[in-house]
């Protein structure tokens, strides 16, 4: 095992560990979406390591500690450096009581370890984390689209404060990601005479993503958010997508029913700091 430096890492270091997530990750996030995920002011990460070798991101949220990245160079594996970066996270999240990698909301670049991602998986049971849940993204072919049904709008700057109440009262959990898409152009807005009925969210923490969605309490279950998905994904489709997914998916109906099929699956993984059995 060689020795991996641990020093502290700031948004200085964004290109290089963008570069070390394009060798070592199979969906490599870019720069600046790295830069929205670690460096984002009202959630800082503790980002560790050394971007020619390896690299973890820790931040604290509601529920504990979470894990938001892990990566380490393809050329070095099997040297003890995950083990090591996975030592440090938990020495950083040590004040809470628990570690979760994946559903690390609102900022997350991933909803969990994908499937696939063998040696992360076989990493995380080493070191005693459990499978506590599944998240998966339904994949959307923008080329055969339904029709938009038209009706919806993108939020501009001048509807924040109206946006940011709207979201207090109904769905606050969703505030930070819905207002993140509204200053970057890419939340799509329904109203009618009582004001916003719901909204949905694209290009939010990732390129080419769909979510979170959500319509006001007395519209759920009868349709209003459709036209607020077909509009998004018509917009992703006139940026120039072929391909979109639906992110974190709940309910799979919805999605299904404008042409949505179940894509990659991730495992969320939890550990009870102090209990190494």
């Amino acid at each position: 095992m060689t020795s991996l430096p641990l020093d502290r890492l700031g948004a200085g270091e964004l290109a290089a560990i963008a570069e070390l997530c394009r060798r070592g990750v199979s969906d490599p996030p870019a720069a600046d979406e790295l830069e929205g995920a670690l460096f984002a002011p009202d959630q800082p990460a503790t980002v560790r390591g050394d971007p020619d070798v390896g690299v973890v991101a820790t931040v604290e949220g509601e529920g504990g500690g979470y894990v938001r990245l892990l990566v380490v160079d393809p050329s070095v594996r099997g040297r003890g450096h995950g083990h090591a970066l996975i030592e440090a996270a938990e020495a950083d999240l040590a004040g809470t009581k628990s570690v979760t990698v994946g559903a690390d909301a609102p900022y997350f670049l991933f909803p969990g370890v994908e499937t696939t991602q063998t040696a992360m998986l076989s990493l995380l049971e080493r070191h005693h984390y459990n499978r506590a849940e599944a998240n998966f993204n339904m994949a959307v072919d923008l080329d055969a689209l339904h029709p938009d049904p038209g009706g919806t709008d993108l939020a501009e700057a001048g509807d924040r404060a109206e946006m940011a109440g709207w979201l207090e009262t109904y769905w606050p959990n969703w505030a930070a990601e819905a207002l993140r898409a509204l200053d970057k152009g890419t939340l799509v807005v329904s109203h009618d005479d009582e004001g916003i009925t719901g909204f949905c969210a694209y290009d939010v923490n990732r390129r080419g993503l769909l979510g979170p969605v959500a319509v006001r309490h007395d519209l759920v279950g009868k349709g209003a958010g459709e036209p607020l998905v077909l509009g998004a994904l018509h917009r992703m489709r006139a940026a120039g997508r072929h391909r979109a997914e639906v992110v974190w998916v709940g309910p799979i109906v919805p999605y299904a029913r404008v042409g949505g099929t179940v894509s990659r699956v991730f495992f969320v993984y939890r550990k009870k700091l102090g209990d190494d059995r």
